[in-house]
């Protein structure tokens, strides 16, 4: 990484950070975003890319579109559309950006509009990103996570977490899959998960 991609890296997390402090997001605001950009670090240490200073940049900005949400929160996936449009108004509007070149932008709205699709792999940058974005949804922190976003509502907590059995599958790569079965990070959302489900056994009465 060279010293304007630094600059430009350290200018788009300063700005995602003044985003979120104007606009506060539960359980997929900034501390989140932090995180996802620590386990793209880690991911890369163990990954060969073409780009990590683009994974990285994806990182920072891949929840943008949190900020433009409005309505209940579901899992509709209305948010990575938001940010995929709000990141090209920013390549367009802010000079900063344009540091990068135009196929960098393409690949970043790439990664940033699909970090949801398990099959859109045309960039190192999108399955980096969804594996690191996958990865702070388990563990203690997923169970939190599910808690802060649903509100606390047990029948839309059990639906996510149940996803989240589906979501292991698909972990694209190695790194990844090793520090899931390392850190055991299912082990918690199968616990919440256990106790939700229990708690609606009733005795059986004739």
């Amino acid at each position: 990484m060279n010293k304007e991609q630094k600059k430009l890296l350290n200018y788009t997390a300063e700005k995602v950070n003044n985003l979120f402090t104007i606009f506060n997001v539960s359980a997929h605001g900034v501390d989140h975003i932090k995180r996802v950009v620590k386990w793209t670090q880690i991911l890369l240490k163990g990954e060969k890319v073409k780009n990590s200073y683009l994974c990285l940049m994806a990182a920072w900005l891949h929840d943008i579109g949190r900020t433009l949400e409005k309505g209940e929160r579901g899992f509709g996936r209305d948010h990575h559309e938001l940010s995929y449009v709000l990141l090209k108004n920013w390549f367009k509007e802010d000079r900063n950006f344009d540091l990068l070149r135009h196929q960098e932008k393409i690949e970043l709205l790439y990664a940033v509009r699909y970090h949801w699709n398990d099959y859109a792999d045309d960039y190192d940058t999108a399955w980096i990103l969804r594996d690191a974005d996958k990865l702070d949804t388990f563990g203690n922190i997923g169970v939190k996570r599910a808690g802060e976003f649903y509100g606390f509502l047990n029948e839309k907590i059990e639906m996510s977490l149940r996803l989240n059995f589906a979501t292991q599958y698909f972990f694209h790569s190695k790194t990844a899959k090793e520090i899931f079965k390392k850190k055991k990070l299912l082990e918690p959302i199968e616990k919440k998960y256990k106790e939700l489900l229990s708690s609606k056994i009733q005795e059986i009465e004739l």
